[in-house]
């Protein structure tokens, strides 16, 4: 499973939208979903741990990580290459 992929599958079961909801790269999360608040945002964060294998350090994050979905999955390319998974 690709970055994307993944980060498609976890933000689709952390807003609870359907699969065939279009996210693309370019999808904006923050802005785009009124439910996309900070409660999402740990919740993705705990889902990409447990997903990828890896703890996640809040100075890794910022608001640009969770602005698009590309974004986000760029971030979570990341840590899939990161030692130790």
């Amino acid at each position: 499973m690709t970055a994307l992929e993944l980060t498609r599958d976890l933000v689709r079961t952390c807003l609870n939208l359907n699969a065939s909801e279009p996210l693309v790269e370019d999808t904006f999360l923050m802005g785009g979903f009124p439910e996309f608040d900070s409660m999402t945002i740990m919740a993705l964060i705990e889902q990409i741990e447990e997903a990828v294998g890896c703890e996640i350090d809040d100075d890794e994050i910022s608001g640009e990580t969770f602005e698009t979905v590309g974004s986000l999955a760029a971030f979570v390319a990341g840590k899939m290459g990161s030692p130790g998974h």
